[in-house]
């Protein structure tokens, strides 16, 4: 049950990056969450919020994908690392696909799973077709 609600936060994740809700979006951070890796560093819900919407400036939509690679929970507390396949579509006209990971350590917070932090890197630009 705790794995599968691990995996839920990831979708509920997903879901929010695709749609660009950002309420949705941090619904999944601990309040003092972390973000750190490529595309900048946030803390906080504030800095979170301020990220998210940043990088929907410049991004017109984003089709985002996650793949669950390893779970391991210890009690309230778990690590978890994921791959995404990203098609980034930006308001220039360009276009990019993006293959990344990100290595997270979560927590509980009233009964339901949150990011503390996510670290992300990309893995692969895949050349255009």
């Amino acid at each position: 049950m705790t794995r599968q609600a691990i995996r839920e936060l990831l979708e509920t994740y997903s879901d929010a990056v695709v749609r660009k809700d950002v309420v949705q979006y941090l619904s999944c951070w601990a309040e003092n969450g972390r973000r750190t890796g490529a595309g900048g560093d946030a803390s906080g819900h504030a800095e979170l919020g301020a990220h998210f919407t940043g990088v929907f400036g410049a991004v017109e939509q984003m089709a985002f994908f996650t793949q669950p690679a390893a779970i391991a929970v210890d009690g309230t507390n778990a690590t978890a690392r994921s791959y995404t396949l990203e098609f980034v579509k930006g308001r220039d006209g360009s276009s990019i696909q993006v293959i990344g990971e990100y290595t997270d350590v979560l927590t509980v917070v009233n009964g339901t799973w949150v990011f503390a932090s996510r670290h992300y890197r990309v893995v692969m630009l895949p050349s255009a077709q």
